[in-house]
């Protein structure tokens, strides 16, 4: 019983561990929370630039990475 104990607490361990491999960051991908913060920021400037009477907004292209916006 005790080494059935074991064999399922290295399993669990070893899921822990994959699960924050799996959603750490890395350069050329963005983390799940840094992929969040960057959809609300791209929200928030769309939202100020369509509020705007004088642009034309929906000329404009909002793409943020990072916490860097790029409009096109």
């Amino acid at each position: 019983m005790k080494t059935r104990h074991g064999v399922v607490g290295c399993l669990v361990l070893i899921m822990f561990i994959a699960a924050l491999v799996a959603s750490a960051s890395t350069a050329k991908q963005s983390s799940t929370g840094e992929y969040v913060d960057d959809s609300v920021i791209t929200t928030k400037v769309k939202s100020l630039l369509a509020a705007d009477d004088f642009l034309k907004s929906f000329q404009i292209g909002v793409e943020t990475y990072k916490g860097v916006v790029q409009l096109s």
